[in-house]
């Protein structure tokens, strides 16, 4: 290994000569760092070396030719990320950004750079589209059931699968089709499909979802193209499901979620030395159309509590109570435990919440690392009661004690699983549909707001019971009702002051 600080020169053909000074290694990539440059004359050359020498002294460092896809992974080592913000950050990285600037150095990105990626996103977010017409080529497996065979027809999916992951022709990360969708396409009885699907679960082979595609398990690779058509001659489009190409922009706010993960990663790099500034900071964002939010009325959130009661899924209308006055996110309720609440104080304490990732189940801080106490009133303290109760005295008939950590929106009796959130909201959705209403469980934390604020809650009391750290600002931009109830008021004021002069012109004199 050269001794920092060692340089040569070296005689072109071209005759110029090129300058190297070694300058040790880079701790984070393990590649060495090397001062370059080029001189025309053997004087000039010497000249250079002697600056570079000078510098690689004096320890600083050379312009590194690192990849962006080496700075994304980097940057992923070190960040302190959300369990579900990672993933979403890995899925754009893998999906978006490694195929359009992974193999770009680092040092050649500017700002013009990631405008024509920006730009190129907003027309489609696919980015083997090139403008014109093709066809989406799928190279998924025909699934068929042979009758004569002595293999079970779950067991014929799986092992077709099973043989498709094997040889690549399903790729890491690749999403599947929905049971629906296959079942469709190859003829398939549902229940047949799933009992397939459980079992390459089981096998780790796939990762199923609870409300979302199954994937397929392992580290995501490059997407094979889907321009080219698969070489197998007994494809099938309408098995693999190929369809032709449409256009779907990348909507504003998705464009600025790939910004802020990129602007992320090259301030990293700027603060490892690697570039001099962040490009990102020139780079000019689409503008986002901010969406007011929707609250549902008191009436709709009373007809889905009652719907459950009516499909006597008594837990979860009492989920969906809780929510209702304390405005704690999803994953927050299905992590609470009887330890957390002190009924005869009428507090809840919310210090965790349960997040389900790829088959890995963990109890983490909240999404704002908040510890917060919410009060609770009368009713739901006696409503919390009375369930517990009812568990205490289920569990004492088989001489089991009801555990303070248990969970309390479980499926099991001792409350020793917590509920998949994934779950929570797809049932609740299969509620509010029988209670012909259109609601879901982050609908419930908008109706919080939106119904404290109305009552005159002070706006702090309302974000600290929500979570938000910041005051008040997020509650008001993304969770209070658009139309206060002090804009209200002022509309039937002014009306009743306009209202007398309206009379008195519709009045004959």
């Amino acid at each position: 290994m050269p001794r920092a600080g060692l340089g040569h020169l070296e005689r072109l053909p071209s005759g110029s000569y090129r300058i190297s000074v070694y300058s040790g290694i880079d701790p984070l990539t393990g590649r060495q760092l090397r001062h370059r440059r080029t001189a025309k004359t053997e004087e000039q050359a010497r000249i250079v070396l002697g600056r570079l020498l000078e510098q690689a002294s004096t320890g600083q460092r050379p312009g590194s030719d690192v990849k962006v896809a080496e700075v994304l992974t980097q940057y992923l080592a070190v960040a302190e990320l959300e369990p579900s913000t990672r993933e979403t950050y890995e899925g754009y990285i893998r999906r978006t950004i490694m195929p359009a600037l992974g193999s770009m150095e680092l040092r050649k990105v500017r700002g013009p750079v990631l405008d024509t990626f920006y730009a190129r996103l907003r027309k489609c977010g696919d980015l083997t589209c090139k403008g014109r017409p093709f066809t989406e080529h799928r190279s998924f497996p025909a699934l068929v059931v042979e009758p004569g065979d002595p293999r079970p027809g779950w067991q014929q999916v799986a092992d077709t699968l099973k043989d498709a992951i094997g040889s690549g022709q399903l790729t890491p990360g690749e999403l599947l089709p929905s049971v629906q969708e296959l079942a469709a396409r190859h003829a398939v009885p549902a229940a047949t499909l799933r009992s397939a699907l459980d079992v390459l679960a089981g096998e780790g082979l796939i990762i199923v979802r609870q409300g979302r595609r199954s994937l397929v398990s392992g580290e995501p690779g490059r997407a094979p193209s889907r321009h080219v058509r698969p070489g197998d001659a007994g494809h099938d489009c309408a098995r693999a499901g190929c369809q032709q190409h449409k256009c779907r922009p990348m909507s504003p706010t998705t464009i600025r979620q790939i910004h802020s993960i990129l602007s992320g990663a090259f301030a990293t790099a700027v603060r490892w030395e690697w570039i001099e500034r962040n490009p990102a900071s020139t780079a000019k964002l689409p503008k986002a159309r901010h969406r007011p939010p929707t609250s549902p009325t008191p009436a709709v959130v009373a007809a889905v509590i009652a719907a459950a009661r009516d499909l006597e899924l008594e837990l979860l209308a009492l989920y969906l109570w809780l929510a209702a006055v304390t405005g704690a996110r999803r994953g927050e309720l299905c992590g609470l435990q009887w330890a957390d609440i002190d009924l005869d104080a009428g507090v809840m304490h919310i210090a965790y919440s349960y997040l389900v990732r790829a088959g890995c189940k963990v109890r983490k801080d909240t999404k704002t690392h908040q510890n917060r106490h919410l009060a609770i009133d009368p009713v739901t303290v006696a409503v919390l009661a009375e369930h517990r109760e009812r568990i205490q005295a289920h569990l004492a008939d088989v001489g089991i004690q009801l555990a303070p950590t248990a969970y309390i929106f479980s499926s099991d009796a001792n409350g020793a699983v917590p509920w998949n959130p994934d779950w929570v909201t797809h049932k609740v959705a299969e509620v509010a549909k029988a209670a012909g209403v259109t609601i879901n469980v982050k609908a419930l934390r908008h109706y919080t707001a939106s119904q404290l604020l109305a009552g005159g809650i002070d706006l702090r009391n309302t974000a600290a019971r929500l979570g938000h750290s910041d005051g008040g600002a997020t509650t008001l931009r993304h969770y209070a009702d658009p139309v206060s109830e002090v804009d209200r008021r002022a509309a039937a004021y002014l009306a009743q002051l306009t209202a007398p002069l309206e009379k008195s012109r519709a009045t004959p004199t």
